[in-house]
């Protein structure tokens, strides 16, 4: 009875042609796009699906904006555990099937969804470095017009009012088996799947005041290609919500940049890797947002 990953993202979009132009050019692979539907696909097989934001099949959402995440499917190891944690779900609340996906709410009202993992095996090349004598990039030069590829969906973000967040931790860390990386009483939850080993898998930041979706975050082989992406995305005309940057908490780098589809989207790459051995941290206040960003990035 383990969740190993995110296995789908399900979005309701005002503009459907904004919202396609924008996943393609985040370097996904696009499966299928028309007016009323749009398929793209991670290299580990994960997908994200966009739908208009007026389909009435799609769950409703806390979330006030027009475009938003309506759900996120997480994909759980084998069918035995689907079947338990589905039913240990079912107890509380309405739980609906739609082609062997188990869809529900949590506890903020944001759609969610239990599926068996289809995950896809992929070759992951870093580039080799230079450095003094050794060469191993010998006649190999930069493409300066790279686009990433992304790897995977890491993680998921989602903002809950302050006096909803125990009873939101609660539930994915006592009915879904999540495990608890970092607690910050100023800042929200940082969560990781039972069979992972993220730093984190889902975020919950304690908001005083709402419900929404923020962020979803995919991974890229290295520094390089996160700056990279963001450069190509950022000629591509998509502004940035942040400068790129090293987290805190997490370690990765990151870089920011405002979805059409809703929230914003983030490349990441060297995220730290929790075992059975971590230990939860709490924190009083925040440790902050990063341990460096960068205040000019142009990228001209």
């Amino acid at each position: 009875m383990t969740i190993t990953r995110v296995e789908k993202l399900i979005y309701g979009v005002e503009n459907m042609d904004l919202g396609t132009r924008y996943y393609r050019d985040w370097g996904l692979e696009e499966v299928e796009s028309g007016p009323d539907h749009a398929v793209f696909r991670t290299r580990v097989g994960q997908t994200i699906e966009l739908r208009p934001a007026g389909d009435s099949t799609l769950p409703a959402t806390p979330d006030p904006a027009g475009s938003t995440l309506r759900t996120a499917v997480w994909g759980v190891q084998d069918a035995d555990g689907l079947k338990t944690m589905v039913d240990a779900v079912s107890a509380d609340r309405e739980v609906r099937e739609e082609d062997g996906t188990f869809l529900f709410a949590d506890e903020s009202g944001n759609g969610l969804g239990l599926t068996v993992a289809q995950p896809v095996e992929t070759d992951v090349s870093l580039m080799p470095i230079n450095v003094n004598t050794i060469e191993p990039r010998m006649n190999d030069v930069i493409d300066p017009k790279a686009q990433a590829n992304p790897i995977r969906i890491g993680h998921v973000v989602y903002a809950i009012e302050m006096a909803d967040r125990e009873k939101a931790v609660g539930f994915y860390l006592d009915r879904l088996g999540f495990r608890l990386s970092d607690s910050t009483k100023t800042g929200g939850d940082f969560m990781r799947c039972g069979g992972g080993h993220d730093h984190h898998n889902l975020f919950l930041i304690s908001r005083a005041d709402r419900n929404a979706f923020d962020h979803a975050s995919f991974e890229v082989e290295n520094f390089d290609m996160v700056m990279m992406g963001g450069k190509f995305m950022k000629e591509a005309g998509w502004e940035p919500d942040t400068a790129p940057g090293r987290h805190i908490l997490g370690s990765n780098y990151y870089w920011y940049f405002r979805n059409p589809c809703g929230g914003n989207t983030e490349y990441f790459a060297d995220m730290d890797r929790m075992d059975d051995n971590w230990e939860p941290r709490f924190w009083e206040e925040s440790p902050g947002f990063s341990i460096w960003s960068l205040d000019d990035a142009s990228m001209a």
